[in-house]
């Protein structure tokens, strides 16, 4: 079994550089080389990383076991397409796809083909979100604020596309279950797509969450909020801090007295400690050892698509008003 993945990167916009400098970080992973259409980025990008570059997709394809995708989202389909159909694994940056349509063609392919594919939804490798983890048990309301301030980049979708899909691959995660209700309303400031969205979503368990996403805010925020029978628990997605308030049955050191309707429990505070990481190396590490090790992808092409659905549905509930 070899101890190295062979990977082409396809696309070294801003995102794309970050991953460049991300997978020359990583033992498991050799670069083969790059492929980038404008000709400024090539010669700007191969002078300083002295990495190779292929004029040709085809000829980068047939040198790697694997691609990294960090393209603009209507470019994913076809490039995936293109890699699946030589055998190729792939990496794809979120959203997955640009709608439904694209993301089931890639899952009947991936079936054909027997390709690993994970998703880049990079917030599962949050050392905040990782750290509440196992706390989280039968969620019962969600709610999050993504707030940014305006950048042209990344305009070319949504910003539920953009940013707020984002949360709604978090809340999938931990819903386990699927949606029955959808409400939401968004507004277009400075761009042909909804820039602000408020969404509302009710899950066949029972949780409900509430979504906010805004690229036109004065400051930044990555605030996640989760409410159970037991606990109340805080996420500064930025900051990585987490914060984890239980109710308890019994006494324990650091505790405080309430009487409850339920009787007498104990509240327990706890800032949890946060281990330093950098989510994107880690989650192209996890790609290349699901690859190395023929295990299953942390973030499966089957998770890039629920995350769609959720998004194509908020745009159509949004769609309503505007």
């Amino acid at each position: 079994m070899p101890d190295t993945l062979q990977l082409g990167l396809i696309g070294l916009g801003h995102l794309g550089k970050i991953h460049l400098k991300c997978l020359l970080q990583i033992p498991s992973i050799k670069l083969v080389g790059c492929y980038e259409l404008d000709p400024e980025i090539v010669k700007q990008v191969s002078e300083e990383y002295k990495v190779k570059f292929f004029s040709d997709l085809g000829e980068l394809l047939r040198q790697c076991n694997a691609v990294d995708i960090v393209t603009p989202t209507s470019t994913h389909f076809t490039i995936a397409q293109q890699a699946m159909s030589l055998g190729k694994h792939c990496f794809i940056e979120k959203p997955v796809t640009q709608n439904l349509k694209e993301a089931y063609s890639l899952e009947i392919l991936q079936k054909e083909q027997g390709v690993k594919i994970q998703i880049g939804h990079v917030e599962r490798y949050n050392p905040a979100f990782s750290a509440v983890l196992p706390f989280v048990k039968n969620a019962r309301f969600i709610e999050a604020h993504r707030l940014s301030s305006f950048n042209p980049r990344g305009t070319d979708v949504s910003v539920i596309h953009d940013l707020m899909i984002h949360d709604l691959d978090l809340i999938s995660l931990l819903a386990q279950s699927e949606p029955v209700e959808i409400r939401a309303n968004g507004v277009n400031i400075v761009s042909k797509h909804p820039d602000i969205c408020s969404a509302r979503i009710e899950f066949q368990s029972g949780l409900v969450a509430n979504v906010t996403a805004s690229r036109i805010s004065m400051k930044q925020m990555r605030k996640f909020r989760i409410i159970q029978e037991d606990a109340y628990i805080s996420l500064d997605l930025a900051s990585k801090e987490a914060q984890v308030i239980r109710l308890l049955d019994g006494y324990e050191d650091n505790t405080i007295e309430l009487d409850t309707f339920k009787g007498k429990k104990f509240v327990k505070l706890e800032d949890l400690k946060i281990q330093s990481n950098n989510a994107i190396v880690d989650e192209l590490t996890s790609f290349a050892k699901s690859i190395l090790e023929d295990k299953p992808c942390d973030v499966s092409l089957q998770d890039g698509i629920r995350a769609l659905g959720l998004v194509e549905n908020i745009n159509k509930q949004m769609s309503r008003y505007l």
